[in-house]
């Protein structure tokens, strides 16, 4: 038989058809159609997961920046507290605004490194990293697959270059932020989702990853309630599907009400405690007003780099193709504006939906350039190299240099502080939760640092500590350490008001003296702790990024 009649029975068949330079040959499988087509999908998926894994767990090892307080105070400090005995317990867990779900997780992994003798500050601190590297992985894995139910299979390749070259997405991947779960599990519904092309489906499976999505963080149910209000009005089994929405919604919202008040020690509702503080009472405004079109002028922008361009243009030219993903990013991004505060990490779990938009747009235009041009691979070369040169240098200058001093103070100070007893008292002088604390030191040393809760009693001329230090901070000095301070020892430069401190030890202080203090060079030291105490030792630790660690010698 000839190659055309070997052709023609693999086609019949549904066969696989390979082609080389000199022969031409037919696999004959004896299994099903079906069958091949799940093993050649199973070969396929297994290189996008590979080039993931390793690039989320490569993050680990770059990311060593400061990004945002939430990374260290709202889950790893928590989870220590739980697990050790001790950590700082900041205001939204007293007020009951947070969920308890994930930092209950990270402290399954303290409690498993604490059985096994392991709790050192190594695997403290790089285990959660690790299990977040993971989850970006998978987060990565399931957008892939969303863009081929979305686009075709044709779209997987670009979306997985879109994913992979992301400076945000690297940036974030190993942070322990409930963004990033929020990102994975709303990743997780959008594939599960019944699109255009499913609309007549009645399975609202969705709804469990969606109703996990809320449990970490209540404002995952944005992206989707255009998503669920277009479902039930496209099936034809409304109150098959609304039954459905009420069985799964009422076991989550139970489950987490009963994980959540175990937590607390009391009833609380934390979705109502959340909405309460962000939206109705407008208390988030006191961590940073933005304009209303800071997302669209800034947000967006920074946060997908050159992706950007793919995206707009996807959305211009082509809207009826991305009609479903175009209404939920339009949406997020309205209601995200219409609050005071804003972020950039508030952005994260629109991140992989919108590169599977921003893909497929790619994969049209260069399929298209192909049929039409000779140069085809060099169209497809610069396309690539538009996508991934900014976003590698842009990637490893913000995670592994800007910002990096507020880790590295903290390995200091874990190298100064000695075997236990320990005499170290560390005193941060710096804006609220700038560095880590117990959670990365590892150690029950006196710790303090000015704080900066909200004005949640509603006093009139309301000021926060930090706020208080930073207008006077002589004051504040007198007031913590006691009456001893004065204008005459120690240099200590405010850029508010050239107010000098000095400490006067015949004079008796409110609270012990600190054996270090870390502050921003903001804050001048002149004349070091040598001249406050009679000591034999000063030194001053000049750290990367306007970090700087003063000592007094014993």
């Amino acid at each position: 038989m000839d190659a055309r009649g070997l052709k023609s029975i693999a086609e019949k068949s549904s066969l696989h058809w390979y082609r080389s330079a000199d022969i031409q040959y037919c696999q004959i499988l004896v299994s099903t159609g079906e069958e091949s087509n799940s093993k050649h999908d199973k070969t396929m998926a297994s290189g996008p997961m590979t080039l993931f894994l390793t690039l989320r767990l490569l993050s680990t090892i770059v990311v060593q920046t400061w990004f945002v307080p939430d990374e260290y105070w709202q889950a790893p400090e928590i989870a220590h507290r739980m697990v050790f005995g001790y950590g700082y317990k900041t205001w939204e867990w007293r007020e009951g605004i947070r969920g308890a779900l994930y930092p209950t997780t990270i402290a399954a992994l303290y409690k498993m490194l604490e059985t096994l003798w392991l709790d050192y500050p190594f695997w403290l601190i790089h285990l959660p990293r690790i299990l977040h590297a993971l989850l970006s992985a998978w987060t990565d894995h399931q957008a892939w697959h969303l863009s081929k139910k979305l686009y075709g299979h044709s779209s997987g390749t670009w979306t997985s270059i879109c994913l992979a070259s992301s400076w945000f997405l690297f940036y974030c991947a190993p942070r322990t932020l409930t963004s990033c779960v929020e990102m994975a599990l709303l990743t997780a519904s959008f594939r599960c989702y019944p699109w255009r092309k499913q609309k007549e489906s009645r399975s609202a499976c969705y709804l469990w990853t969606l109703g996990l999505a809320c449990a970490v963080r209540p404002t995952a149910a944005v992206p989707f309630l255009p998503l669920c209000l277009l479902h039930i009005y496209r099936t034809s089994s409304k109150i098959r599907l609304l039954v459905s929405y009420f069985f799964i919604t009422a076991t989550l919202l139970g489950g987490t009400i009963a994980v959540d008040s175990w937590f607390y020690g009391r009833w609380v509702f934390v979705p109502w405690n959340f909405a309460k503080f962000n939206v109705l009472s407008g208390l988030s405004a006191h961590y940073g007003i933005h304009p209303w079109h800071w997302y669209l002028t800034q947000g967006v922008p920074a946060t997908f780099a050159t992706h950007l361009l793919p995206l707009v243009l996807a959305g211009v030219s082509q809207p009826a193709r991305h009609k479903e993903p175009l209404i939920v990013c339009v949406w997020s991004l309205l209601v995200y504006s219409c609050l005071a505060h804003k972020e950039f990490r508030f952005l994260l779990p629109l991140v992989p939906l919108c590169l599977c938009v921003a893909g497929d747009y790619i994969t049209l235009k260069v399929s298209k350039h192909h049929r039409r041009s000779r140069h085809s691979s060099t169209s497809r070369n610069g396309v690539l190299a538009y996508l991934v040169l900014p976003n590698l240098v842009l990637a490893f200058y913000i995670s592994a240099i800007h910002q990096r001093g507020p880790l590295e103070v903290m390995s200091a100070l874990a190298d100064e502080v000695g075997p236990p007893p320990s005499r170290a008292r560390f005193l941060f002088l710096t804006p609220c939760h700038s560095t880590p604390y117990y959670s990365y030191l590892h150690r029950k040393i006196p710790m303090q640092f000015l704080t900066c809760e909200p004005n949640l009693t509603h006093k009139g001329n309301y000021t926060d500590e930090a706020d208080v230090f930073e207008k006077d901070p002589e004051a504040w000095l007198q007031h913590t350490f006691g009456e001893g301070f004065s204008h005459t020892s120690l240099g200590m430069t405010s850029r508010i008001n050239d107010s000098k401190i000095s400490y006067d030890p015949t004079r008796e202080s409110h609270k012990p003296l600190p054996s270090h203090i870390i502050m921003y060079n903001v804050l001048r030291i002149k004349q070091t702790w040598q001249h406050c105490w009679t000591s034999t030792t000063t030194s001053l630790r000049n750290l990367m990024h306007n970090v700087e660690l003063t000592e007094r010698g014993d």
